[in-house]
């Protein structure tokens, strides 16, 4: 079993992204959660909001699979860790 962690935030304190038994999660402390088979992601991107907040979302085949409203800052570290580790 090949498990990878990544904590999102100072401390963890945006959530958690986990790759494990080939599906990519995300847990927030406020219940705000995704699972995405790791197979199925194509790229991740990131699109800029208003007063440097953006979404994460996870793309494949042409399609959102899954997206998470959070910091810029943060937005951008997790995407170079998953498209690092898919």
């Amino acid at each position: 079993m090949n498990k990878k962690v990544y904590r999102v935030g100072l401390l963890g304190a945006g959530g958690k992204l986990t790759i494990k038994d080939g599906f990519l999660e995300f847990k927030h402390p406020y219940a705000r959660t995704f699972r995405v088979a790791v197979q199925n992601i194509d790229t991740v991107t990131v699109d800029v909001k208003s007063r440097g907040s953006g979404i994460l979302k996870i793309i494949g085949q042409g399609t959102t699979l899954a997206q998470a409203k959070m910091p810029i800052i943060w937005a951008n570290k997790c995407q170079s860790w998953i498209l690092e580790n898919k």
